[in-house]
């Protein structure tokens, strides 16, 4: 392999991960493990960020390996973070996980797209 491929590879792969963790430092993200765990060992890991008025999550399932997988997220008003409020619902039944996020009555949820969380 070329010298100059290796390290364009190496510069640009260096700024992907330079960006991604300065949008983290920028938004004060916040990662949660969610109890409880799935079946199978699977778990719910959410990051949780806001900026200005606005606070947003993600939710991402993930299994043995450690890899998440991102399976949806919600918007809040004024940058409300419900996991680290304490105002969610993680429940584990046949079909798979539902995580419901709630928001206050000032700070309401604005939108959501959490479906049935599939551990297969």
């Amino acid at each position: 392999m070329p010298r100059w491929v290796l390290l364009t590879t190496t510069v640009l792969g260096g700024t992907g991960v330079l960006f991604a963790a300065l949008g983290d430092l920028v938004n004060e993200a916040e990662y949660h493990v969610l109890e409880p765990a799935g079946p199978g060992g699977c778990r719910v890991v959410v990051r949780e960020t806001s900026f200005l008025a606005i606070g947003n999550g993600e939710a991402y399932r993930t299994g043995s390996g450690g890899l998440g997988r991102r399976v949806g997220g919600w918007t809040v008003d004024d940058g409300y973070r419900p996991v680290r409020a304490g105002t969610y619902e993680l429940t584990w039944g046949f079909g798979g996980g539902v995580l419901s996020v709630r928001g206050t009555g000032t700070d309401p949820v604005v939108r959501s797209d959490l479906p049935l969380i599939n551990c297969d």
